[in-house]
This record gives C-alpha cells, sequence and structure tokens, in this order.
C-alpha cells in the first residue's frame, strides 16, 4: 500500500476510535491543534530562561532561537505487544501486535540496515546538528503495559536494539502497567524512559491545575522514579491545543510526539512531533515499504 494511504487510513481510523475509548488504556487517535504564532515571543523567553537552568542538571533544554533545521527520522509507535487472546484488559484490537509479528519486524529493521536512535540523538541531530547513522530510526512505545519489560525489552536487546517507553505514571500500581522497578529496569538497560501522563486523559478537557498536574506533576513523578531528568513526552491519544502544548513546554519537556503521521522531525515544532502508528495487521514487508525499503534506499539523517 502506497505510504500516504497507509498513514491516512491509520490516522482516520484511529480518530474514529480513539476518544470515544477514552476509558481504555491506549493511544490512537490523530493529533490536532498546535502553538499559535502570538505565542512565539513568549515560548522562546521561556526557553531561555529554562536554558539555563537544566543546563546545571543534565537536562536536554531547546535552545531559545534554534537554527532552522529538520531531521528525517521515522519514529515508530507500538502500543501492546501481547497474544490478544490471552489479554486481561482487552485493549483495541488495532493497539496489540503480537510478539512474533513485532520480533519479525525487528529483525527486518536491524537486516535492512536500520539502526535505532535515542532521545538525545535525535534532540542533538535536531538542535546542533549531530550526525544520526544511517537509516536511523526511533522505536517508541505508548501506555507503560507489562509487556514492555516481559516481551518487547528481550526482544529489542536480543537483537541490540534501543526503544523508547512512553509511560503513565498513576498506573504504576495497576495490574498488567509496569510498576516502578520495572521502569527503572528498562533504564537501566539502555532504553529511554519518557513521560504519557498521570492517567492518560484528553489534555484538552482539563482545567489549568488539573492539566499542570497530568503534565508537570507527572515528570515530577517519573523523575523522582529514575534519578534523572525526563526530556520526552507524548500527547494521550495525540490531541493537543495551545494550552496543552504550552504546558508541555513549561513543564520542561523538550521534545513531545503527536499521532500525526510523518517521518520529519523539526526544531521549529520540537513539541509536536510526528510518528507512525504500527497496527495489529502491519507486516515486516509493509513496514519496511514504510520506511522506504531495503538497505539499497536512500536513507535518512540530519538535515540543514
Amino acid at each position: 500500500m502506497p505510504v500516504a494511504a497507509l498513514q491516512v487510513g491509520r490516522a482516520v481510523g484511529l480518530a474514529a476510535i480513539g476518544l470515544a475509548a477514552l476509558g481504555v488504556a491506549g493511544c490512537g487517535s490523530s493529533g490536532s491543534g498546535g502553538p499559535s504564532p502570538s505565542t512565539t515571543t513568549h515560548a522562546a523567553g521561556h526557553r531561555a530562561r529554562q536554558a539555563q537552568a537544566g543546563a546545571a542538571a543534565g537536562a536536554l533544554v531547546a535552545p531559545a532561537h534554534p537554527a532552522a533545521r529538520s531531521v528525517r527520522v521515522p519514529i515508530l509507535t507500538y502500543h501492546r505487544v501481547h497474544a490478544y487472546a490471552t489479554e486481561l484488559t482487552k485493549s483495541i484490537p488495532d493497539l496489540t501486535v503480537e510478539p512474533g509479528t513485532f520480533y519479525a519486524e525487528m529483525t527486518a529493521l536491524k537486516d535492512a540496515g536500520y539502526h535505532s536512535i535515542s532521545i538525545r540523538q535525535l534532540f542533538d541531530a535536531l538542535f546542533g546538528g549531530a550526525a544520526l547513522p544511517s537509516r536511523p530510526v526511533l522505536i517508541s512505545v505508548d501506555d507503560g503495559y507489562v509487556d514492555d519489560v516481559k516481551t518487547i525489552l528481550p526482544a529489542l536487546r536480543q537483537l541490540g536494539l534501543r526503544g523508547t517507553f512512553f509511560v503513565i505514571t498513576g498506573r504504576f500500581a495497576e495490574p498488567g502497567f509496569v510498576n516502578q522497578d520495572q521502569v527503572r529496569q528498562l533504564a537501566a538497560a539502555g532504553m529511554d524512559v519518557a513521560d504519557h501522563t498521570l492517567s492518560h486523559v484528553d489534555l484538552r478537557t482539563q482545567s489549568p491545575d488539573a492539566l499542570t498536574a497530568q503534565v508537570a506533576g507527572s515528570r515530577r513523578t517519573l523523575e523522582s522514579v529514575l534519578g534523572h531528568p525526563v526530556a520526552a513526552f507524548a500527547y494521550p491519544f495525540g490531541t493537543f491545543n495551545d494550552a496543552v502544548v504550552a504546558q508541555v513546554r513549561r513543564a520542561g519537556f523538550a521534545l513531545a510526539m503527536t499521532t500525526q503521521g510523518g517521518t520529519t522531525a523539526s526544531a521549529q515544532a520540537p513539541l509536536t512531533i510526528p510518528r507512525i502508528h504500527v497496527g495489529r495487521a502491519e507486516t515486516p514487508s509493509g513496514l519496511l515499504s514504510v520506511l522506504g525499503g531495503s538497505a539499497s534506499a536512500p536513507s535518512g539523517g540530519a538535515g540543514g
């Protein structure tokens, strides 16, 4: 299937079910909205203050006036990697990839010459022009299901790949989700652990205080668990607006991921980075087709 058609189909399908499933612990709708031009001056000043405070703490802080730069890095989005028939709490079917399929997809990426990258590598490429490996890809996993440590982590480690796990901090004590020790296990294995809010709600519907708790409060919780700064965030259901993006910026996140389809991140829009949803029906060959084919195809990397 052509890439454009595949991405559009996914976006439409997920938009139809994502908000209808607010009670389900899963992402799924396409993102909407974005910062308006009127917020630019205020945002730049805030980023400058963050840069001074964050440098000493080792946090990744976007510069107040970044150079115009874009980076082509496909960011894959998974949710559950589990045998759907045995799920304790049923997810939206398209959000569950069978373990054998996931392993085959990761193997296909490796065999095709793709190199998984970290949040730090993406940040350095965007804001510092740092070189990326040939055929870079960022593998992200949303929602913090226990699959992260039971299924996904072993597969990634066996293949020498790296992942970024967006966890929901208010679910550390819930059955079926990673707990604090497992979050630390992911980090100790060399994976990135990033934030996906306190309780996975549509952030556009929250009061100012509730929005702060969901974003800044969740970041503080995750940082206390990990013992180091957390740089990246993913919007539940992919939904956001000006107020939500402003809160994500105030909370100190350097990068934020949407569910909007695309493969190019921009230093001018680091809090609305597109990703590629990988659904249940995807195949290893289909995934390679979405990304641009086998190792003989042109590679992506840092752009000017």
